[in-house]
């Protein structure tokens, strides 16, 4: 009786605060029904569902004219309508305890057939159920039992015919769009091959890393320019066996060179330089694994860094038109080694550049251009995201994110490599060029999109936690940049900070006494002194940038 009076008092004593209560459930309501099932997410499910209901109330129809004749179902048009729709309640009650609405242009199973059959046989069991159970409302029709069983067959059998053609549509439609044009959250970047092609044809062109997922794309894309010669170099053997598989039968009339090597090694990459003389060079060769290479700052020296300067110096030696370096925007306020590495080689080539430009003497050089360019991440690269996710969708999950909220810029792999050779074109030399990638996207929600278009219902995603010199958002330009518009409206210069060359040459010297000793820390505190905006994140290095900082407090 206490609780009564309590919650008479409660309920008319407190009027307004019921009547918010009610207000903000229902509201609480409406939001959650609205957020769903008006969402973009969500037009999917009602077209299979508009469709689904279209065929039964059709098979409905058919099978009532094949018991009664068409005269009579014109005759009784009206209340066969009628009577037909208030059946319809039932079936569509079975499609919504069964889920039948699930995308049909992803994964077909056969317990979505199931399901689907199972839908419309309690659909026919509630309407049989009514029309023994009571009498038919005034304004309907006496439906007989026959009409219900024949409208399980015939709609059942419309219901898996048109998700079989679905199916087969939607994969004839994936078989000629690249899932990564799907998954890339704007337009495709058009580029002017022409001028491209009139830049390389009849020239002999050298590509690092040309085994890669960048280097061979540049490959194909140069290839179709019928250069004079075309040399590829790599160290990975199976990868540049199967690029020279690809290149001898598409481009069979093409001289080309597979040369299986790494570029540290100075005396093949001269022999290469001084036999072939090569015009252009796309320099791609390089490790790019963040949380490798924070495990092993020697070796990305070594790769990254001295090979790039042995390159870059044999360019000059032997009168290359031009040399593209690509790098990376994780070069941008690195965090970790594998970006601090790229920032060094921007900073050589550039010096290098603008030292040779500056020399009066210039009898004995040639007029090597030195363009750099910097993008994102690129869309199913070697070891990049979407190939992993794609494995771990396929083993029914979990596909491991490492934060909720990190995002990256995303390239596709042939426009990123048109806009690399693009960029070749108009370079007159010391640019660094940045590429228009479109806003950055979550990686949560490129991994939720993947499983998404999967079909599967039963993958989660789970989250790992930050890799060691990960950090949550990449960068195009460091503090304080500035950029230049180019020609192209996708293609812009970056004014960075400018390095004199013969200070640049005695810190590369001594890197590369470093790298030979091994000693990480040693390492990675002199690339912290060459570029003091690389501040480590999740690493073990922290503790250099606490002491670097403590000795810029003590000497200030």
């Amino acid at each position: 009786m206490l609780f009564l009076h309590s919650l008479r008092y409660f309920l008319y004593i407190c009027p307004d605060f019921h009547q918010v209560t009610m207000k903000r459930g229902c509201h609480n309501i409406v939001a959650k029904f609205s957020s769903w099932y008006f969402s973009r997410e969500a037009l999917p499910f009602w077209v299979i569902s508009v469709v689904d209901m279209m065929l039964v109330f059709m098979s409905l129809l058919l099978t009532y004219s094949l018991v009664y004749g068409p005269a009579e179902l014109v005759g009784n048009g009206s209340l066969v309508f009628y009577t037909l729709m208030l059946d319809m309640v039932f079936y569509v009650m079975g499609m919504r305890v069964f889920h039948t609405y699930t995308d049909v242009s992803k994964i077909l199973e056969f317990g979505d057939l199931v399901r689907t059959a199972l839908a419309t046989l309690t659909g026919t069991l509630m309407c049989m159920v009514l029309r023994r159970g009571v009498d038919l409302l005034p304004f309907t029709i006496l439906i007989p039992y026959r009409v219900f069983v024949l409208t399980f067959f015939a709609s059942t059998a419309a219901l898996w015919l048109w998700r079989i053609v679905a199916r087969n549509f939607a994969d004839l439609i994936r078989a000629n769009v690249r899932e990564e044009v799907e998954l890339l959250p704007r337009q495709e970047i058009e580029v002017d091959m022409e001028k491209i092609g009139e830049l390389l044809h009849d020239k002999c062109v050298l590509v690092t890393g040309a085994a890669g997922s960048i280097g061979s794309e540049m490959v194909r894309q140069i290839a179709n320019y019928a250069p004079a010669k075309l040399i590829m170099v790599d160290q990975a053997e199976t990868p540049m066996h199967d690029l020279m598989l690809e290149v001898r039968k598409k481009w069979g009339c093409l001289e080309a060179r597979f040369i299986v090597s790494t570029i540290t090694n100075r005396e093949r990459m001269e022999r290469i330089f001084r036999d072939d003389k090569p015009d252009y060079v796309f320099h791609a060769a390089a490790y790019k694994h963040v949380p490798l290479m924070e495990d092993n700052p020697a070796v990305s020296i070594q790769n990254n860094v001295v090979g790039t300067r042995i390159l870059a110096d044999l360019a000059v030696k032997y009168h290359v038109r031009k040399f593209v370096m690509i790098s990376t925007d994780k070069a941008v306020n690195p965090t970790n080694v594998m970006g601090c590495s790229k920032r060094l080689c921007e900073i050589y080539v550039q010096s290098l550049n603008a030292h040779f430009v500056q020399t009066a003497d210039r009898t004995e050089q040639a007029n090597t251009q030195f363009v750099t360019t910097r993008f994102g991440n690129v869309l199913g690269s070697n070891g990049s995201v979407i190939p992993l996710f794609k494995k771990q969708i396929e083993a029914g999950g979990p596909v491991t994110v490492t934060h909720p909220e990190i995002t990256r810029f995303f390239m596709l792999i042939p426009e990123a490599c048109a806009l690399v050779l693009e960029a070749g074109t108009f370079g007159n030399g010391g640019e660094v060029f940045v590429f228009d990638m479109g806003r950055s996207v979550k990686i949560a929600d490129l991994a939720k999109r993947m499983i998404q278009n999967s079909g599967r219902r039963d993958v989660e995603i789970l989250y790992t936690g930050l890799r060691d010199g990960e950090k949550l958002y990449e960068e195009v330009l460091f503090k304080g940049e500035e950029e230049v518009p180019t020609v192209h409206p996708k293609i812009r210069v970056a004014k960075v900070r400018q390095y004199e060359y013969g200070e640049v040459c005695l810190w590369f010297d001594e890197l590369e006494k470093l790298a030979k000793t091994c000693n990480d820390m040693q390492i990675v505190r002199k690339m912290k002194l060459i570029v003091p905006e690389f501040k480590s994140n999740h690493s073990k290095y922290e503790t250099i940038d606490e002491e670097l900082k403590h000795a810029g407090a003590r000497s200030a």
